[in-house]
């Protein structure tokens, strides 16, 4: 079986989509230089912090796809339909 096909059974890229795309749009960041001490923008923060929180992301995703946990998608999904 092929990883597309893997994924495709497992819905693991569209279930947690939200969540890769965080990922992504972090090393963009990371990869376009927007750290502090390349722009000296606080709001970049440093490249030790940055990399801190993409290892707590990865890992918290890991989490959630080893005990099946529902993505940020599903909770918003299941919040916004309490109403």
């Amino acid at each position: 079986m092929s990883d597309t096909e893997v994924t495709k059974v497992l819905g693991i890229t569209e279930r947690f989509s939200r969540e890769i795309l965080d990922l992504r749009n972090k090393l963009m960041d990371l990869e376009n230089g927007k750290i502090y001490e390349f722009t000296c923008s606080r709001m970049d923060g440093y490249l030790a912090t940055n990399v801190h929180q993409l290892r707590k992301m990865i890992a918290d995703l890991i989490v959630k796809i080893d005990t099946n946990s529902p993505s940020t998608n599903e909770k918003l999904v299941e919040a916004l339909s309490r109403d």
